[in-house]
């Protein structure tokens, strides 16, 4: 399954690239998880508890009172909760919905590891998510740091319009000697990453679009036109330009390299070895033993039933095959391996002997042939 791991990686790597070309960082600020949990649970949370960004940025000014004290120690709860479900959510994926139940009423000592990896699970999520949020981003991302390769003139960027705000002054000064900035900065403070947009596009900003809404909610309030921070581009925006024509087309053949693979994908896949130890044995009745294992794994979506036999059984009639059990059912996603060895007497073994053993699946005939070669004191 390397190659399908492969394309799928690739076209998100591709998709990826191809919208931050043509819409910026719009990943970060609208599908990437980091930022999709703190906007959509934990600031959810935060807006529930202690208010608005306003509310929230006197609240952490205040003295400590119990009113304070108890907004904050529910605000965490809280936090804890959420956390404790997305890690629970996590370990499902690995143990299944019946068996991570099961853990939950028994006693943590009877899986130890699940139970560790859980407390560290949450630990994690609530220290990213709860305290670190948009520090990843800056310190640990490294998609914020490439992203210059990416964008050109005509990407389409969250921008301050310089020529319309500027120059700044406050609310006092003349219409006739100011922008229509007021120097507020309230989108200063609702910036996740602490950055001021009008400096221009920067490392640090995901695109969250916080300071547009912060922008035009104060635009309103002065009876002055929405969009002073907005969408933009340098440039009108072509779209068949070299650079978004030619990640384009390496989507597609990505796309197309994932298609064909799905396609031929086997409904099982087989590997033939020989057995551990000794390369053969000899019986007390002169029979030489050669010991091998198959391992099968069922890539379908439903139970199948495989056989394993020997194929020109007609040529080598002195030969023995012998296998406790010539048919294994395996259920979707489930791996076996089988062992089985191959008897002949030891007066016939004058040269290597080459069989071949095959695996069958029941139901579509879709089988694998293996070359096996007998080897004995000859």
């Amino acid at each position: 399954d390397a190659p399908l791991l492969f394309f799928v990686v690739s076209i998100l790597t591709l998709l990826i690239i191809l919208t931050t070309a043509i819409w910026g960082r719009a990943w970060c600020g609208w599908a990437c998880p980091q930022t999709v949990f703190i906007d959509a649970v934990f600031r959810r949370i935060e807006i529930l508890v202690e208010g608005n960004y306003i509310e929230r940025r006197r609240l952490l000014i205040a003295p400590l009172t119990p009113t304070k004290m108890f907004k904050f120690i529910l605000k965490w709860f809280l936090f804890l909760l959420v956390s404790l479900g997305l890690s629970h959510s996590f370990i499902a994926y690995f143990t299944g919905g019946e068996k991570l139940i099961s853990m939950l009423q028994g006693s943590p000592t009877e899986n130890w590891i699940y139970f560790l990896m859980v407390v560290s699970m949450t630990a994690l999520v609530l220290f990213n998510f709860g305290w670190f949020r948009e520090q990843f981003c800056i310190i640990m991302c490294p998609y914020g740091r490439f992203q210059s390769v990416l964008l050109d003139q005509q990407s389409l960027i969250v921008t301050y319009n310089e020529t319309r705000g500027e120059p700044r002054k406050a609310p006092q000064d003349l219409p006739k000697s100011r922008g229509d900035c007021v120097s507020c900065n309230r989108c200063v403070q609702v910036c996740p990453t602490g950055i001021d947009i009008r400096n221009g596009l920067q490392m640090e900003c995901i695109s969250c679009t916080a300071c547009i809404d912060a922008c035009d909610e104060i635009m309103q309030k002065v009876n002055k036109p929405t969009g002073l921070i907005g969408y933009a581009s340098s440039v009108p925006i072509n779209y068949l330009r070299p650079r978004v024509v030619a990640y384009f087309l390496l989507f597609i053949v990505c796309s197309a390299g994932l298609a064909y693979n799905l396609v031929k994908h086997a409904l099982f896949s087989a590997v033939l070895l020989r057995g551990a130890g000794a390369p053969y044995e000899i019986t007390s009745d002169g029979q030489v033993l050669n010991h091998f294992k198959v391992n099968i794994h069922n890539q379908g979506f439903k139970s199948q039933l495989f056989t394993i036999s020997q194929v020109d059984k007609e040529k080598w009639h002195n030969v023995k095959f012998i296998i406790a059990v010539p048919i294994v059912s395996l259920q979707a996603g489930e791996s076996k391996e089988v062992h089985f060895f191959i008897a002949m007497l030891k007066t016939n073994m004058m040269h290597a002997i080459n069989l071949q053993i095959k695996i069958e699946e029941s139901t579509s005939a879709e089988h694998q042939v293996f070359d096996v070669q007998l080897v004995g004191p000859n």
